[in-house]
């Protein structure tokens, strides 16, 4: 079977993602290095929806590199609608790269659309898509109006704003052979505005929005969305952020008076917009604003002044006024101001419109100029030097460039101490479910590849610490359950990750190292869980003197691992405080080491790595490591949290409990004489004084011990052995408890890794029954058996 039309976009670094219309039932994606699509990877198989559409995402690619596509329908491999697209550069890396802007095509058009469509006086099928897609940019950026047949104006061949009145839109304008080759081999970055969202002028109260934003999450090769409604986004390329407006989902109508309660973006995308310009750590910012910020029309900025002069006030007060530009369409004309009329910012504003719509205009205030007509788009090409980020962007009519102008944002400037603004959101709330589910996840976007149902072994985690666990995936060639290669590209050692998610929320996440198969129907793996890749990254030279150990240190310790790392988000929130660390990169000391190191210390900070969902449509797992002063819920009286209504396991309740008490005063748990030393020999070795507290009736027990081999500092060394002591002078008293995952208190849903809870266990050991409560440093998980493990530290006794 043929596959009826298809386009790529969502690129990254390491992925990219299709979405297809096709004849048959289901559906594969092959991706390859090579145009003839020799030796391919596959993604799927997808099984079509009622419509026949096809959503497939490419994952495990190599950053910056070429790679052809095809969609394989019902068995046949359909090279005739397939494409290609690049990867993006490493992000967060300084980079090059060029991207094409463009809007407005179909509204009286010079090349009207062409084949079975509904109005080819409302599409386009102009050469100027073939003069954008042979300049090869990194992505093309439409902003609004693909189309203008108005839907839910009861114009143009279309009685109403229904589903099949959206479907049918998209179906026409991937008719047009120029349009679909462009969007079929650069990846497409799309936002509507009023003529492809509904009818002219249209805002909140549009009669299709619900319609729109469905078919647009069907049909349009997005990135993940922000919301469940709006379609505003966000993606980055090295050290750019793009932001992507919606202007039309939630906004107020024109005919409203300007003032406070007039928007055209909406509280929800206003809210998420802020969030993602202070968490942003990008070095620069492109806006990609389907209205112009400059006119003074009703229907643009012009009717919402109010609102446009907060966004301006926001953006300077979190530091983005001077290292931004914005490009913008609707006007059906090409112009360029350098940031001299803009009122609102300063910063430089491109006019980027129309690719092949009529009445545009000569006039506007633009400082370099403004031409109206068709064939017109704008490519931008930038240059990130490291200290300084240069950008040019160039107005093109055709293939002859109309004017540039090149402006240099300074990328040297430190940026904010890292943790220093909001924290990264809780975790997504838990809700009871009666199994875990098991993902097979691309390691550094978190994509989902592959459910894999039926995974055996045992999972545990631990604070600031990694696991290992061995798992078992059966792999049945035939039935139902058979999955195919993409078992195998869910599993692939060092690009993948298993994750369990338990009562609907993501709670363990382990690297996979190793894989063996072969006659057996099962792969066994060997993981390790996200705190492990840290002990494969090392540390840099570092020299911090006074400074917060958490924003600061931990933070940038952390840093050093993120370059081609796994795409962690840092959650550093500064403690206040201040200490000294000195590193040299000579020293080949991890940055898993280090961070242990760090914690050791008298009242040093926690870590872990948490998971939860990228967003609302829990296709992605977001990997973000915490540090904090203290990881979990604390309360004022852990003895009394058995009492407390906190949660409690109760060996007489429904969790059916068994516990086990480990007093242990052996060599690696108690000591009450502790030296720190670093390394070296005799009075070259430097060692802390003694940290003591031998008590009355006991008699001494020595512990010498290297908490890191370059610390050299003598009262760093003394901070260590006051801190051992008191984890040690006491001895170990941990208690763990044996319970049923599926029932009161449960993992996820009740308590979390590093929270206080309570217990009232009855033994042999406590015949007459034991309450108290303690701090959950650790659990270990066997769904197969139904049993789940917390590990509890009793206040006072140690890990």
């Amino acid at each position: 079977m043929a596959v009826i039309n298809a386009w790529v976009g969502a690129t990254t670094p390491n992925s990219a993602r299709v979405v297809a219309k096709i004849q048959g039932g289901s559906a594969r994606l092959a991706v390859a290095d090579n145009a003839d699509l020799s030796g391919p990877a596959w993604y799927g198989p997808v099984t079509a929806s009622a419509q026949g559409i096809v959503s497939l995402t490419a994952t495990g690619l190599a950053p910056n590199r070429r790679y052809w596509w095809a969609v394989e329908d019902a068995g046949v491999l359909d090279t005739a609608t397939g494409g290609k697209f690049r990867t993006h550069p490493v992000l967060g890396e300084p980079a090059t790269f060029d991207f094409i802007t463009g809007g407005d095509a179909g509204i009286t058009p010079e090349v009207p659309g062409i084949g079975a469509v509904v109005n080819g006086s409302r599409l386009s099928n102009h050469p100027v898509f073939d003069t954008i897609r042979l300049k090869d940019p990194l992505f093309f950026a439409h902003l609004g109006d693909m189309h203008y047949y108005d839907p839910g104006s009861g114009n143009h061949g279309f009685a109403d704003g229904s589903l099949t009145t959206y479907r049918r839109c998209w179906d026409d304008v991937l008719l047009q052979p120029r349009q679909h080759d462009l969007y079929r081999n650069v990846p497409l970055v799309y936002v509507w505005d009023d003529h492809d969202f509904g009818p002219n002028d249209s805002d909140s109260l549009s009669p299709g929005r619900a319609n729109a934003q469905r078919v647009f999450r069907e049909r349009v090769p997005h990135y993940p969305l922000a919301d469940d409604e709006g379609i505003f986004h966000s993606f980055q390329v090295g050290r750019v952020l793009f932001l992507v407006s919606d202007c039309r989902s939630d906004r107020t109508p024109n005919s409203q008076p300007d003032g406070p309660d007039k928007t055209m973006l909406g509280s929800s995308q206003r809210a998420w917009l802020e969030q993602t310009l202070t968490q942003s750590q990008a070095s620069a910012l492109c806006w990609l604003m389907p209205l112009q910020w400059l006119s003074g029309a009703v229907d643009s900025w012009g009717g919402f002044r109010t609102e446009q002069a907060q966004l301006a006030q926001m953006l300077g007060d979190l530091g983005w006024l001077n290292r931004m530009w914005m490009v913008v369409a609707d006007k059906h004309s090409l112009g360029i101001d350098t940031g001299t009329n803009n009122q609102w910012g300063r910063f430089p504003n491109f006019l980027t419109a129309s690719l092949d719509a009529g009445g545009g205009t000569n006039e506007g205030p633009y400082d370099l100029g403004i031409t109206g007509g068709r064939g017109r788009y704008t490519r931008f090409v930038v240059t990130d030097q490291g200290d300084q980020i240069t950008v040019q962007g160039t107005g093109y009519i055709g293939v002859s460039p109309w004017r540039s102008h090149q402006f240099t944002i300074l990328a040297n400037t430190p940026p904010p101490e890292p943790g220093g603004g909001e924290p990264v959101p809780p975790q997504t709330p838990a809700s009871i479910s009666d199994r875990v589910r098991w993902l097979g996840c691309d390691l550094t976007t978190g994509q989902i590849i592959a459910d894999l149902p039926d995974v055996t072994g045992t999972i545990s985690r631990v604070l600031g610490a990694y696991t290992s666990s061995s798992l078992t995936v059966p792999i049945p060639v035939g039935g139902p359950a058979s999955l195919g290669d993409i078992a195998f590209q869910a599993t692939q050692p060092g690009t993948t990750m298993i994750v369990a998610v338990v009562n609907d929320v993501p709670a363990w996440a382990g690297i996979v190292l190793s894989r063996r198969g072969g006659t057996e129907g099962t792969l066994s793996l060997s993981c390790v869980t996200l705190e492990g890749y840290l002990d494969r990254r090392y540390v840099g030279d570092h020299d911090w003197v006074q400074r917060d150990e958490v924003s600061v240190i931990a933070a940038g310790l952390v840093t050093d691992a993120q370059v081609d790392g796994i795409g962690l988000a840092v959650d550093a929130v500064a403690t206040g405080v201040l200490r000294d660390r000195s590193y040299a990169g000579t020293d080949d000391a991890t940055v898993y080491s280090r961070l242990r190191e760090l914690s050791a210390v008298e009242g040093g900070p926690e870590w872990t790595i948490d998971l939860d969902w990228t967003d609302q449509t829990r296709t992605a797992i977001a990997k973000v490591l915490r540090i904090r002063s203290r990881i979990g819920a604390a309360t004022a009286n852990p003895g009394a949290l058995f009492t407390s209504g906190a949660p409690a396991w109760s060996s007489t309740g429904g969790s059916d409990a068994s516990y086990s008490l480990l007093e242990d005063y052996s060599d690696q748990r108690g000591a009450n004489h502790i030296i720190a030393t670093s390394s070296g020999e005799g009075d070259a070795r430097p060692q802390s004084q003694p940290a003591v507290d031998v008590r009355p009736g006991w008699p001494r027990y020595e512990r010498r011990f290297s908490p890191g081999s370059s610390i050299t500092d003598t009262a760093v060394l003394d901070e260590h052995a006051v801190a051992e002591l008191a984890l040690r002078r006491d001895g170990a008293a941990t208690w763990q408890i044996d319970s049923r995952w599926d029932a009161y208190p449960r993992l996820g849903v009740d308590w979390r890794l590093g929270d206080d809870v309570g217990w009232e266990l009855y033994g042999h050991r406590h015949p007459a029954g034991v309450t108290g409560g303690g701090r959950v440093i650790g659990w270990e998980l066997d769904a197969k058996a139904g049993r789940v493990r917390p590990i509890l530290w009793e206040p006072g006794g140690t890990t």
